[in-house]
């Protein structure tokens, strides 16, 4: 069967986020009118229904009348989903900078129109869909793909109401955001979270997400000791409901006796990728320290992180301020370590390039120092960084200096 491909367009009205997630239960269908307008609407019902049977109660009006007339009528009453059912609306992509609080659905292709989207998928804030049995056929990219349900081929283009349907089921059914509910539907789609140029990221499969959700997806956590202070970074990729982190910290082996010793807020609700820290600086311990992380939903739910370790002593690190400060033409570095390991001091300028490596080294516990010559170089300000190192990274701390001739 030969495949066709036409256009719709999606809007999402989604305004400032916060914690609390926004339903969808307010849809406009807006196009020219006609039979085009009320199939797309029945696709949309059939796709917010198609995992369970549950239907959609909220309000769904068809409005015929100009995308950017749509856009205003859907602001000014407080609609939350338009769905375009005209064809060739590339015009719509140039209302995303000018209204960032809006996603963008198109679809990738039609076999009569020319005006379709060419551009970056995976960061663009449209979301660009096309019709297919198994997969998009057309050459252009796409997100998402899926089959029309009403005629159940691929000549017509009610997949994309279709699709809009299951995401909004989604959102609605996890109480997230439109924006949480595309992030997990790339994650969760039939091509296991992977891009294709064809494919994109699959079929929207809702009992992937809905069978086991991931709340917050952390994708690093790492513990630095910075002077007399522990710093803690962690990322994450995408956010469902997170309220916050609440961090803990034991010294106990095996690993026992957690206390919380701080709380950090979550994002609510994001698929970009979000870095959190926090400086663990009220410590009276020495020896090796662990932390985890207890992400905790706005439900109260909660799960813990996998632990990270850094070897501390209160006979802490020290890494003086050069002297003399400022200096012609040399400066003594000195520095005292709680711990044996290889040493590198390297000086750099202000622009982050390597002026020369100083020391690189293995040294006992104890205190040092070296000189540095700043002779060939012209006045002004430098840096200079230390990393104490015992199979893995222990310590770290960078200081300026200024050299005056």
């Amino acid at each position: 069967m030969q495949k066709v491909f036409c256009c719709i367009l999606i809007l999402f009205f989604a305004g400032p986020q916060s914690i609390s997630a926004q339903q969808i239960d307010k849809v406009i269908i807006s196009g020219y009118g006609g039979q085009h307008d009320i199939d797309v609407k029945t696709a949309f019902l059939i796709g917010y229904s198609s995992y369970d049977q549950t239907s959609f109660t909220g309000n769904v009006i068809l409005y015929s009348n100009t995308l950017q007339s749509s856009f205003n009528y859907a602001v000014a009453n407080d609609y939350d989903l338009i769905i375009r059912s005209t064809s060739g609306l590339s015009t719509g992509l140039r209302l995303a900078p000018d209204y960032p609080s809006i996603e963008l659905v198109m679809p990738a292709g039609s076999n009569t129109y020319t005006q379709v989207f060419f551009g970056d998928v995976l960061t663009s804030p449209v979301v660009i869909t096309g019709a297919g049995n198994d997969s998009n056929q057309t050459g252009y990219k796409l997100e998402f793909y899926g089959t029309d349900p009403i005629s159940a081929t691929n000549a017509s283009s009610y997949s994309n109401g279709y699709i809009a349907g299951q995401i909004a089921f989604i959102s609605n059914t996890l109480n997230v955001s439109f924006d949480s509910a595309r992030a997990l539907s790339r994650a969760k789609g039939s091509e296991n979270g992977n891009w294709d140029f064809y494919n994109g990221f699959g079929e929207v499969v809702p009992q992937n997400i809905l069978s086991d959700p991931l709340p917050v997806e952390l994708s690093s956590f790492t513990a630095k000791v910075i002077g007399k202070s522990i710093r803690l970074n962690w990322q994450t990729m995408s956010e469902i409901n997170n309220f916050g982190f609440e961090i803990e910290r034991t010294s106990a082996s095996p690993l026992q006796g957690w206390e919380k010793i701080g709380f950090v807020n979550g994002n609510g609700n994001s698929n970009t990728p979000k870095s959190y820290s926090f400086i663990d600086d009220n410590l009276n311990l020495s020896g090796e320290i662990w932390y985890r992380l207890k992400q905790i939903d706005n439900d109260g739910q909660f799960e813990y992180s996998d632990e990270v370790n850094v070897l501390f002593s209160i006979n802490s690190f020290e890494f003086y301020q050069n002297y003399p400060n400022p200096f012609n033409p040399s400066t003594t570095i000195s520095y005292k370590l709680p711990v044996d390991g290889i040493v590198k001091i390297v000086v750099f300028d202000l622009l982050g390039n390597e002026i020369c490596t100083l020391l690189d080294d293995y040294k006992k516990a104890g205190r040092y120092e070296t000189k540095f010559d700043g002779s060939m170089l012209s006045s002004g300000m430098y840096l200079y960084k230390i990393e104490i190192w015992n199979d893995k990274l222990l310590y770290t701390m960078i200081n300026k200096m200024t050299l005056l001739k």
